[in-house]
């Protein structure tokens, strides 16, 4: 790629038109859009109606003959609070039954059914183990990589604001109101719920437990397989590999069910057989265009970096409205599709080995001249709207020197630009945030209260097990390595007993009493959640007399010593 092709990247000084939003959020203006989206209550045909930019899913309502079915209830409580009292402005029928699309939206159900007894709740069969699940290892990261993914560190209002239209940055209830599925339907099951009839198929997009549904007899179709925006095939803050076949395959059986009426799970119903194939087709061949240019690159040899770099959309489909690049970026889902496929390794053999980041930051450092010439090459780079190359640049003498206060604030200069002339949603939120970390502003370590994604403590405390298993994953190797000892941890409340082992630099839970054990406790649960999660430590457990032993404290408290 030569000189004027980078030039039309907008990290490397490509003139991108600037906007405002009413809460001072600077962007490009490509992402404008998400400032000014009006809630919408639509009627689709006779008995199904869309409720539209209440939040970034749509919900839709489908009248039974005693009551309503609804699909989707929101990612927390204050979204289905504001889709419960939509509902009731359509009808005042109860809710006899509830869709999952898929684990994303099922958080603000009990909104709508309050404990949900007598509700049918219908989902994928994966979805409550992904639900219950999916936190457990990487649960601070997700966290962490959600909360910069979706703007949450962001200030409310300023040039850094969040988009609030479209994270939802202003709903103060972000507690969870999931309710577990009653029935995980099978692909292709029909089913008769409250007389409508509805055949639901698996089809894997965005997560493995999606659905789409096919209302024979109101010829709808309703599915997480197409958005308003070019998919996620990947998304920077982290998730499994999203196969784009199963993907494609998904809406292939839309397009050959043909319907009159499409309900996408973001966007805008389409309501005439013509345009609901238009979008199914373009669609499919936005995400099959950018699978097969890949599979291409990577059968010629060509590296991640440069495969991603050589991609472009057609211009029909560049320029479709449901395919904008304004979501994830298409360089990200390229090299997302090359990592599911082949891995880390770019078949470049220097790439087997490299050197640590540290030798090569020093090394690059001193081919510079010194600090002081990065500093001054790194300044030249912003000044040409070079961004992308300030920040990495900066970045090396900030590995080595991490407390160089005025690197530093280059790199937040240079990030904060990115931010402002991005096209991506996602990755105009990491880039700010990061910005604000790098001066101080942030703490990505801190989670506050009701936080997106945050496991509800209550629910926490039903899984005993799962928080215990936790510590396989915080155990510091270093301070653990000479212990060889089991821990028999009984729970006084909920009388289970269970066991963790500490050999020689790793931790393995025993989901039961274990056959030997060289130290024993007993407490209540709420009290070994709260050792765990950090809010007490092992001595001052004991020192409220909660925690009961026949053992040596002190070498109760070394064996905690070692997670962190």
């Amino acid at each position: 790629m030569n000189i004027q092709e980078l030039r039309k990247s907008p990290y490397l000084g490509a003139e991108v038109e600037i906007a405002q939003l009413p809460n001072g959020a600077k962007l490009n203006k490509n992402l404008a859009y998400a400032g000014s989206k009006e809630q919408q209550i639509i009627p689709i045909t006779n008995g199904v109606t869309a409720l539209v930019n209440f939040s970034v899913e749509n919900t839709v309502i489908i009248e039974g003959n005693e009551g309503v079915i609804i699909w989707d209830t929101g990612s927390y409580t204050s979204v289905g609070k504001r889709k419960y009292e939509a509902l009731r402005q359509i009808s005042d029928k109860p809710v006899k039954a509830i869709i999952y699309s898929h684990n994303h939206y099922a958080m603000g159900t009990t909104a709508f059914v309050g404990d949900g007894k007598g509700v049918e709740i219908i989902s994928h069969p994966d979805l409550h183990r992904n639900v219950t699940q999916g936190m457990t290892e990487l649960g601070p990261s997700l966290l962490r990589n959600g909360g910069q993914h979706f703007g949450y560190y962001l200030p409310r209002t300023g040039p850094d604001a969040g988009l609030a239209a479209v994270e939802n940055v202003l709903d103060t209830d972000k507690s969870s109101g999931y309710i577990q599925p009653t029935y995980g339907v099978k692909d292709g099951e029909e089913m008769i719920i409250d007389g409508v009839r509805i055949q639901f198929y698996h089809t894997p997009a965005d997560t493995n437990d999606s659905l789409t549904i096919w209302l024979p007899d109101h010829d709808v179709v309703v599915t997480n397989s197409i958005w308003h925006l070019y998919p996620n095939l990947y998304t920077l803050r982290g998730q499994p590999y999203r196969n784009p076949v199963e993907w494609i395959n998904g809406i292939d059986m839309i397009r050959s069910k043909n319907p009159q009426y499409l309900v996408p799970e973001h966007g805008m119903p389409m309501l005439t057989r013509e345009k609901s194939y238009e979008l199914a087709t373009y669609y499919r061949d936005g995400i099959a265009f950018v699978y097969s240019q890949t599979i291409r690159g990577i059968n010629k040899g060509m590296k991640p970096d440069d495969i991603a770099d050589s991609i472009e959309l057609p211009e029909h489909l560049a320029n479709f409205p449901q395919l904008k690049e304004a979501y994830g970026e298409l360089k990200h889902h390229v090299k997302g599709i090359y990592s599911g496929l082949i891995g880390w390794f770019s078949l470049d053999a220097a790439d087997i080995n490299p050197v640590p980041i540290s030798f090569r930051s020093k090394r690059i450092v001193e081919g510079f001249g010194g600090p002081e010439f990065v500093i001054d090459a790194s300044n030249q780079a912003f000044e040409n709207k070079e961004y992308a190359w300030a920040a990495e640049l900066i970045t090396h003498l900030i590995n080595i020197e991490p407390t160089n206060s005025q690197a530093k604030q280059i790199k937040a200069n240079a990030l904060r630009q990115m931010g402002y002339v991005t096209p991506a949603v996602s990755s105009r939120a990491f880039y700010l945030t990061q910005a604000l970390v790098l001066e101080g502003k942030v703490d990505l370590n801190y989670i506050p209260p009701g936080f997106p994604g945050t496991l509800d403590e209550k629910e926490m405390r039903k899984h005993v097990d799962k928080s215990i298993k936790l510590l396989e994953f915080k155990i510091n190797p270093n301070n653990s390595k000479e212990i060889d000892q089991i821990l028999s941890i009984s729970t006084t409340d909920l009388n289970q007993e269970f066991g963790l082992h500490i050999r020689k630099g790793l931790a393995e839970f025993i989901n039961q009493k274990p056959n030997r054990a060289d130290l024993r406790i007993e407490l209540p649960s709420e009290i070994l959640s709260d050792i765990i999660f950090g809010k007490i430590t092992i001595e001052a457990a004991f020192e409220s007399g909660k925690v009961k032993t026949n053992d040596d404290v002190k070498e109760i408290a070394a064996f905690f010593s070692v997670f962190e």
